[in-house]
């Protein structure tokens, strides 16, 4: 008589909070990132720019306008033409300050996927990471992008792995992500499907798609065999998983 075999449940994906727990406190900023890894991510998604001073800064939009706060010193103006100097007078809801990439890497207890918003910010990314201590949790970030020059010079002067950011799986992403030598491909969570995801995984690549914020979303996701679940409310995505028995 044989044993009848036993099917393991499917491995479940990282969490990772979008620029940090945004639901929850002000995006992008340290208060978020540390109130992801309360609520249980494993990994931080942060933007970057560049300054005018060629510092990497933490920052969804091009410009302050949308974030700054109504009683900053300085509520408005473009990444690029502002100092590092200038951008410590920014005020941001509840208190918060523009961070650094350096003040992430620091602080964070996680790998960080650092999605690098203009390509001339890669270099200066590369050297930030260049200078992580060996072995610290930073050090085992990716970098992610719709740039493919901005990757291809990330995957060009550093050991870092990348992961291709796309609106949906088409054979021109799959190739970019190929010829990239890239780590994953990031498609949007609305342009994925279960066709997709296993062109993704014929390609031998991560599938980590964004931003899960919905229930039927994170269906779709876990469908799909995701990789990671990329959310604004970290909590949220553990509590489904956990009740679906991940």
């Amino acid at each position: 008589m044989t044993t009848p075999s036993v099917l393991s449940a499917p491995p479940r994906p990282a969490l990772v909070g979008h620029r940090g727990a945004s639901a929850h406190a002000p995006e992008n900023t340290l208060a978020a990132f540390r109130r992801a890894l309360e609520d249980g991510a494993q990994l931080l998604e942060c933007d970057v720019h560049l300054s005018a001073d060629g510092q990497v800064v933490v920052m969804h939009d091009e410009t302050i306008d949308r974030t700054a706060a109504a009683d900053s010193l300085l509520r408005t103006g473009a990444i690029g033409d502002l100092t590092r100097a200038e951008l410590d007078q920014v005020l941001l809801a509840q208190g918060e300050h523009v961070p650094s990439l350096q003040e992430l890497l620091a602080m964070t207890t996680v790998p960080v996927f650092i999605e690098v918003k203009v390509a001339a910010a890669a270099a200066a990314v590369a050297r930030v990471l260049a200078a992580l201590p060996a072995g610290s949790p930073a050090a085992a970030s990716t970098v992610i992008s719709f740039h493919a020059e901005a990757l291809a010079e990330i995957r060009r002067t550093t050991a870092t792995p990348v992961s291709y950011l796309v609106r949906q799986v088409d054979e021109e992403a799959l190739a970019v992500a190929r010829e990239l030598g890239a780590a994953g491909l990031g498609p949007s969570i609305d342009g994925l499907s279960l066709r997709a995801a296993e062109a993704v995984r014929a390609a031998g690549l991560q599938l980590n798609p964004w931003t899960i914020n919905r229930s039927e979303q994170l269906a779709v996701a876990l469908a799909c065999g995701a990789d990671t679940i990329t959310t604004d409310d970290p909590a949220w995505a553990r509590q489904e998983l956990e009740r679906q028995g991940r």
